[in-house]
């Protein structure tokens, strides 16, 4: 812009000299009009001058940012004092223990720590390599290693200072894969404990010096996040305003802190766009809050792309109607059988089927959460007016959504089942892989393990446990916040019965040729909770009934 202005400028400058020379060598009237012309183009040259004027000294416009800001360094400190446990005085055939050392953390973290320990090696070497001090068994109840064999031991005790009462705890073994948590706490306060060994020596035992190693390690927490915080913190995007079920994580889980409902968020089956409830619960495993509704259609493949499709082997019970393609490595499965709708009449008809799949789709039942007291109560809600049931509710709470029923065959994505009739209650790891839960998910196992602590595959045991306090004679608590298990009854011969008076869940666990383990909830003699309900002449466990399926992640 600046060059056009100079530019006319200097155009006009040229004009006046040129008119000067003219009116040097013209007279009269003529010099008249060129003087006029001449103070019009310096009238005009001035105006042009006025809106064209470039200033000799150039504004300036400065600006400048500057970062502000801290940095937070969390601290984490462990002391051992003194740094070595030993005993230097071991009779044979006696127990002496040593001095204890004493371990202490300290830290700022806001959500707490962990201590923890563990051995590179379970015996005590002696230095010829040769002869060892074993260690007992991890975790082993022992009151004291004065109960013992007479035999070449080792164990620990420690006393957790942190403690209302610290005492110090029976003599146990360390692992080398297996780390013990020595205190957890949720608070950045200081912790410490003491802790001492113990050795038993038999007669026979060669003198010299045995030596190993104990770890101690200490880690903080990190901050506690819902569920729908950890799918952000793990990068996943919403689909339709949800996250979805198939991106779920063992990540995604572990990071979902334990907060009860806090934890819940809805997520998106993308097979068909419906939501559910889901939540972490206290046994570490997350888990669908209602009842799975996924209608099955033989025009409608499901893949291992979505659905828990984990078997290519394409033999036994994934032989029929399944394909595998080796170069993308897809499984998919084809329903023989679409879901019979019941509300349209549409579908195919159910059949007491113990090895192909069936399934029925009710319609939209929420359960009350009431429940029947006697079986002569019982109604069919699919076809009498049933006052425990409601249809189509905006206010219903979704958690107690009838869902779909399913036979075992249809629970497990087969269509040959009968090649999965030998016991897998000793050894879960042998029931079916494949299910109709969402990928990433699974079906429950229920197992022959007596422990109903967190990490047994007794499952639904761990959430009786957890939340009923392991009873048996109530069901309050297992069909309230955050579980929701519900009364949906069962499906017998297309039929629903027992609506309001029983829960019945699959597990993937076989028991024999035609029953498979089952968690039962029911209203009859006060209300009772079988988490394992596998006896082979029970009703509540053929194969072939339609039942309620709750998945949980893998």
């Amino acid at each position: 812009m600046r060059n056009n202005k100079n530019n006319i400028i200097l155009s006009f400058k040229n004009i006046i000299l040129l008119l000067r020379n003219l009116n040097a060598h013209l007279t009269g009237a003529p010099k008249i009009i060129t003087l006029i012309s001449l103070i019009l183009i310096l009238s005009l040259l001035n105006i042009i001058n006025t809106f064209t004027h470039v200033p000799n000294v150039s504004a300036l416009d400065y600006s400048s940012n500057v970062g502000i800001g801290f940095t937070f360094n969390p601290t984490l400190s462990v002391s051992i004092s003194p740094s070595d446990l030993i005993i230097d005085n071991l009779i044979p055939g006696n127990t002496l223990d040593s001095n204890s050392i004493n371990v202490s953390v300290a830290t700022n973290a806001a959500y707490g720590y962990t201590l923890s320990a563990n051995v590179n090696d379970e015996n005590l070497v002696h230095s010829n390599n040769v002869d060892t001090f074993s260690s007992i068994a991890t975790n082993a109840d022992l009151a004291s290693l004065e109960d013992s064999d007479d035999s070449n031991i080792w164990g620990y005790s420690y006393k957790n200072n942190i403690a209302s009462i610290p005492t110090w705890s029976n003599y146990s073994g360390l692992s080398n894969s297996v780390n013990k948590v020595l205190f957890n706490t949720d608070s950045n306060a200081s912790g410490s404990i003491d802790f001492k060994i113990a050795a038993r020596a038999s007669s026979t035992q060669p003198s010299g010096v045995y030596t190993g190693t104990i770890n101690f390690y200490t880690i903080t927490k990190p901050t506690p996040m819902n569920l729908a915080e950890s799918y952000f913190a793990h990068g996943k995007t919403r689909y339709n305003g949800y996250y979805t079920m198939q991106d779920m994580t063992t990540e995604i889980c572990n990071d979902t802190e334990i907060i009860g409902e806090g934890s819940q968020t809805e997520l998106i089956d993308i097979r068909d766009n419906k939501v559910y409830w889901v939540t972490k619960l206290a046994d570490n495993h997350c888990w669908m809050t209602q009842n799975l509704d996924l209608d099955l259609s033989h025009d409608r493949p499901l893949t291992s792309e979505d659905t828990d499709l984990n078997d290519g082997s394409l033999s036994g019970a994934y032989a029929e109607n399944y394909t595998y393609d080796p170069e993308t490595k897809i499984i998919a499965w084809v329903p023989k059988n679409t879901t019979k709708d019941y509300s349209k009449n549409t579908g195919t008809a159910w059949a007491q089927d113990n090895n192909i799949a069936y399934s029925l789709n009710p319609g939209n039942w929420y359960w009350n959460g009431n429940f029947y007291n006697t079986a002569a109560e019982e109604c069919d809600f699919l076809s009498t007016s049933c006052p425990y049931f409601s249809q189509n509710s905006i206010e219903s709470n979704k958690h107690l959504s009838v869902g779909n029923y399913y036979n075992w065959p249809a629970a497990i994505a087969s269509d040959d089942a009968t090649s999965l009739s030998s016991n897998t209650y000793d050894n879960v790891s042998n029931n079916p892989q494949n299910s109709i839960c969402p990928k990433r998910w699974r079906m429950p196992t229920i197992s022959s393990q007596t422990e109903d602590v967190i990490g047994s595959t007794n499952e639904f045991a761990v959430i009786n446990k957890l939340y009923n306090d392991g009873r048996t004679n109530t069901f309050v608590k297992m069909i309230s916040a955050p579980l929701w298990f519900t009364f949906a009854g069962r499906t017998y011969r297309g039929s629903v019965t027992r609506s309001a008076v029983n829960g019945q869940y699959w597990s993937s666990t076989i028991h024999a040729q035609n029953t498979v383990c089952t968690m039962t909830l029911s209203s009859f003699y006060g209300g009772t909770v079988n988490p394992a309900n596998c006896s082979a002449n029970s009703d509540p466990s053929g194969k072939s009934y339609g039942r309620s399926v709750r998945c949980l992640a893998r």
